[in-house]
Formats: C-alpha cells, structure tokens, sequence
C-alpha cells in the first residue's frame, strides 16, 4: 500500500553520527568496503537512490536494475520519479514478467524492513492527484512530492523528481507528449541501427542518447533549471538536492548567483536513468554519497543464486498490492 503525503515534505532522520568520510563522489570503480558485510554477496548499504526507470518502455534496463537491487539490502530505497511510465503505458501496453519479479523484490526488501519513498515524475505524475486511504491494508510505499534525507552523518538532502523546475514540462506540456512520442521512436530506430551495426562487428552509436541529452540541455538552460535547483535546496536549508528527470547523470557543486556570492553553495546530483544508462546513487554506512555508472564499470553483480532458483513471474501478494495501488489514479 502507498501512504501520500500531500504538497509537504517527509523527514528521515537517523542519529547523528561525527563524519567519517568525503561526501560525495561519481565513479565507475570499485565501491569502497566500509565492513565484511558490505563485501559478501547481498551488500547492506544504508541507502539507494535510483530515477527514471520508465516501466512500460521495451528499451528499460530492468534485468539489469533487478541484479543490482538483488545484490543490495539497503535501509532507505529513493524512487526519484518516472519508475512508471503512464505515457508510453496508455500508447501501447507493455507489462513482462521481469516488472513483476522487480515488484516481487521491492515486496521483499520491505518486508526486510527497508523504507521505500516515492517522489512522483512527469511520466507518473497521476499519483500526484490520488486522494489516498488513511487506511490501508499496508505501508510499504510512501508517496510524497518530495523528500528530505538525512545521512548518517547529519547532512540533509532533498529528494524530487526535477520536473518541476522544468519550464517546458510546467508552459508547454502538449510539447513534452509530443517528445515523449519521437524519443520512442528513436530508441526502437536506435536499437535496430545497433544491432546491424553489432553485426558488421562496428562500433554502435548512441544516436537517441546525443539526442535526449542535447535536447535536455536545452531544456536546462531555457528553464534556469540549476538556478532553480539550488534555490530549491536553500529554501529546504538542505546540504544537497537529489534529481532526475534530466536523464544526464551528474555530481556538481552548484555556484551560488552573481548577486549573492556568499550564499550555500549545495551539491547537485542528477541520477541519470535506467534507460539511455544505468546509474544509481548509493549511501554507504559512513556517509559518504557515490553515484555509480554501471556502464563503466563491471559492479553489477549476476543476480545470486537464491535469487535465480526463487524468482517466479508470480506476483506475491505482498508485491500484488504494491503494484494495484501504484497503479490507482491511472486514467
């Protein structure tokens, strides 16, 4: 079940801890080892954080995130927006059984006892609109428009989709629908021109992902998107502000205005997608904030055998509820 936190913010806040460690980092080499339990087959970190997965696209990379979440047991899950995707759904229905096994796996992480936090995006956004139950016969999702994280070490961190810093999604959405159409276009023409290639033994190109990244720049620049970010995690007296949407993965310090120079100047990390990439930012027992590029590296581990003997395209109804009221608000 989904408890909605309606246009407020929800506060994790574990003790607070001396600091261990840097803050944060952008790598694609090997995770640092902060215990012996970090180092065994099913990692414990303290948090996840991953956008845009976009279930419902034929082009997302959810074998791929499934490893990675069967590989990690983590005490807070983020999904930063766009896990659904509402708007290529209602164009042509597309459910196989690997979503559901990844719904199996989140049923099961919270019922190990991980908090799972739902910050709706664009492409999910009818969840913003659901006038949820003050009962329900389960917590295992919460849903809020944003969330503030706080680390191990004290530092607070806002968590939202992004979409609404971005000017074209909020002035011209009729514009966004359109796009959302071509760019699905593209992946499939993408992929197609890819596999060709892979059999003239070429190198592939990446022709959607230049696309979308240019044209999300673009959009970045028209709508004062950093400007607005770092206004956002001021406002919120946050050390950091999480994203997505952007689908570029990014880990910078945000320069405070021209007029202000002493302001906080927060860090700004974009999660990238599970789409055009795969990428997740992760909270290990010191603090410390990596956001990982599995692209460039070989960290995603082959799911454990437990979980290849146990996986069932099955839903259970642990993870069946989940996924009806997930679904609730859909037109």
């Amino acid at each position: 079940m989904i408890t909605f936190l309606p246009n407020q913010s929800s506060t994790v806040m574990p003790p607070r801890r001396r600091r261990t460690g840097p803050f944060a980092r952008s790598s694609a080499a090997a995770a640092p080892a902060n215990s012996a339990e970090d180092r065994s087959a099913t990692r414990t970190v303290r948090s996840i954080f991953i956008s845009d997965v976009h279930l419902g696209l034929r082009h997302a990379q959810v074998d791929r995130l499934l490893n990675f979440l069967n590989s990690h047991s983590p005490e807070h899950l983020y999904l930063v927006g766009d896990f659904i995707d509402a708007r290529v759904l209602h164009m042509q229905p597309y459910w196989p059984p690997i979503y559901d096994r990844l719904l199996n796996r989140l049923a099961e992480l919270a019922a190990e006892g991980t908090s799972i936090h739902y910050t709706p995006g664009n492409h999910d956004d009818y969840l913003r609109h659901v006038d949820w139950p003050e009962t329900a016969e389960s917590d295992d999702v919460t849903v809020g428009e944003q969330f503030v994280h706080e680390t191990v070490d004290g530092r607070r961190v806002v968590v939202l989709h992004g979409d609404q810093f971005d000017k074209v999604e909020r002035k011209a959405h009729w514009l966004s629908l359109i796009g959302t159409f071509l760019y699905t276009m593209l992946l499939t023409a993408d992929r197609a021109i890819n596999r060709v290639l892979k059999l003239l033994r070429m190198k592939p190109r990446r022709i959607s992902r230049y696309l979308k990244q240019t044209t999300k720049r673009i959009v970045q620049w028209v709508s004062g998107f950093k400007s607005k970010v770092r206004q956002h995690a001021c406002e919120n007296d946050c050390d950091a502000i999480v994203c997505g949407h952007i689908h570029i993965p990014t880990v910078r310090r945000l320069s405070p205005t021209s007029d202000n120079p002493d302001a906080k100047r927060p860090l700004y990390f974009n999660l990238g997608d599970w789409v055009e990439n795969a990428t997740a930012m992760v909270e290990y027992g010191n603090g410390e904030l990596e956001l990982i590029d599995f692209d460039q590296s070989d960290r995603t581990p082959p799911a454990s055998a437990k979980s290849q003997t146990q996986a069932t395209d099955q839903l259970t109804p642990r993870a069946a509820a989940i996924k009806r009221h997930l679904f609730t608000g859909m037109a």
